[in-house]
This record gives structure tokens, C-alpha cells and sequence, in this order.
């Protein structure tokens, strides 16, 4: 092997082992993230063709430029069959890029999707208890305003 050649499979291998030390640090902030129930545990990541992992907001960042309730109807959307807590869906919204003005982003993510549930586009699953209220897209429900 040249020395040109050498050289690019050192750094190959370099930047496949600092891979591996993310990677693993990634699951290590996933595993805390679900423990202390701000990440959903159903969402699909290691599903190469979903768009809305949170890893995948994360990239993207489609919530930067839209408001509140756009970023809670899509990410509701985008994960149909799935319930949320209002700590889940303001963990999305962060990872996704939405900034929050309110002091208690919790509040306002919670006071929109209690408005969502009222006009029908999602449906709530009132529980008692540390976690809430579980949030669900209508499948039968409008999809705009």
C-alpha cells in the first residue's frame, strides 16, 4: 500500500472509530431521554425511511420557521398511531428547531394541544398521573385549520 493510500485508510478508520463513540453516546442520551419520558419509545429509528425520527428532526429542523400549533399538528401527523405526552411533543419541537418565546414552553405546548383535541384534529386520552394526557392524530379528523 502507497503512502497516499495509507493515509486514507487511517483516517477512514479514525472517523469510523469516532462514529462508534457517538453512536453509543447517542443511545446512551436516547436511553436517559426515554427514562426521564421526554423521548417516545415507539418512535421508529432505526427506520431508514422514516423522516420523522427524532434524529432525523434533529437534521432538518422543520419546526424553525412555523409556529406552535403547525410543529404539534405535524409531528402528530407525522407520527400516526403514536401517542404523545405534551413533554414528548415539546421534546420533538426542541429537537426539531422550534424556538419557544414562552417562559413554560411545557404550558404552551399543552395549552395548543388541548386546542387541537377541541377542533378535532387530534384525540386525547385523559390519564391521570406524572405523565398526563396522551395525544393521537384523528385519522378521520381535518388536517388543516
Amino acid at each position: 500500500m502507497d503512502a497516499t493510500a495509507k493515509k486514507l485508510v487511517e483516517a477512514m478508520q479514525d472517523i469510523q472509530k469516532k462514529i462508534g463513540i457517538l453512536q453509543r453516546q447517542a443511545y446512551a442520551l436516547e436511553s436517559a431521554l426515554e427514562a426521564i419520558g421526554l423521548r417516545n419509545p415507539n418512535i421508529e429509528k432505526d427506520d431508514p425511511f422514516s423522516e420523522a425520527s427524532d434524529e432525523q428532526y434533529a437534521r432538518d429542523t422543520p419546526f424553525a420557521n412555523i409556529t406552535l400549533v403547525a410543529t404539534c399538528k405535524k409531528i402528530l401527523f407525522d407520527h400516526m398511531g403514536k401517542e404523545f405526552t405534551k413533554s414528548q411533543v415539546e421534546y420533538l419541537a426542541a429537537v426539531g428547531g422550534y424556538k419557544f418565546d414562552a417562559e413554560d414552553s411545557k404550558n404552551s405546548v399543552e395549552v395548543t394541544l388541548r386546542r387541537l383535541a377541541e377542533n378535532g384534529f387530534c384525540e386525547v386520552n385523559k390519564q391521570r398521573g406524572p405523565e398526563g394526557n396522551k395525544y393521537y392524530f384523528r385519522t378521520d379528523g381535518p388536517i388543516s385549520d
